[in-house]
């Protein structure tokens, strides 16, 4: 068995992956997390609300499926079409959350759709007021990303970006993996994205591939998370002039140029291109 349930200590379970050594959603629990770093983060309901197009998110560690959950639940009062397309290289640990549905709790209501997903690769909701889409996507998200024809169609309009950390996954926290995400957005789409990381290596990363980037929510024991978007006027909270004299102190900021995890203080050349970021532009040399 690669996966166990783990109790928090708020009393809620949650799925750990032995392999992996890491918990999904570890403080708070998954419905919470996800509902918080992302659903909240994201602004969903209100986009969802908004749209006049159908939503598409991103769902990027689609995991045990408590943000795919979330932004499911997200939509049940709306009037409204939501396209979901969730990446991970395996199904096993949904397929062990669908096992032990009645202690996680988050599924609940929503087995019938999982078990459609799992077992077609695809799942839908047909009602009155709202029409769910969501997608499956097997295999590593690296190489997904290569194969322009499959995203031609699904630029997003957010993206939940939940895989393991970079010491454990450091494939899918390079610069390369972060620059293709944005070459594949639409400039005319406004696009956020968010995740639990708030390190100096991530949020450089994101800003050398093209994003704006801001401080994100308080999610359980982290005070703060990370948010960017292809457009500012998604970031509430932008990383300022003192975030970016602390960059130039750490020891732990070049972005992953390889999917290998090392840790490096940042290059001249990183540097030179932060402070032309439009970001940063009007900052003087510190």
């Amino acid at each position: 068995m690669n996966y166990e349930l783990v109790k928090l200590q708020n009393g809620t379970f949650s799925v750990r992956s032995i392999a992996e050594g890491e918990t999904f959603h570890p403080v708070i629990g998954p419905a919470a997390e996800a509902e918080t770093l992302y659903v909240k983060q994201l602004a969903l309901p209100e986009r969802i609300r908004a749209s006049r197009e159908p939503l598409i998110v991103w769902d990027v560690g689609l995991g045990a499926g408590a943000n795919a959950m979330a932004v499911i639940r997200a939509t049940e009062s709306s009037k409204c079409t939501l396209c979901l397309h969730s990446f991970d290289r395996t199904l096993e640990p949904l397929q062990f959350a669908l096992e032990h549905a009645s202690q996680l709790g988050y599924l609940s209501g929503y087995e019938s759709t999982v078990r459609e997903l799992i077992d077609s690769g695809a799942a839908h909701i047909r009602e009155a007021q709202r029409t769910v889409h969501w997608q499956l996507h097997i295999g590593s998200f690296p190489e997904l990303l290569g194969h322009t024809e499959l995203f031609r169609d699904i630029t997003p309009h957010a993206i939940l970006f939940d895989p393991f950390s970079p010491a454990t996954n450091p494939e899918m926290w390079t610069l390369s993996l972060f620059s293709r995400i944005y070459q594949l957005l639409n400039p005319e789409r406004p696009c956020a994205l968010a995740t639990y990381s708030r390190s100096t290596m991530l949020r450089v990363s994101l800003l050398l591939a093209g994003f704006h980037v801001g401080r994100g929510h308080a999610s359980g024991e982290k005070e703060e998370t990370t948010i960017a978007a292809n457009t500012p006027e998604l970031i509430a909270h932008p990383l300022d002039r003192r975030w970016l004299g602390r960059v130039r102190r750490s020891t732990s900021a070049e972005p992953l140029m390889a999917p290998v995890y090392r840790q490096a203080p940042l290059s001249v050349e990183s540097w030179e291109r932060l402070l032309v970021h439009p970001q940063f532009n009007s900052v003087a040399r510190l």
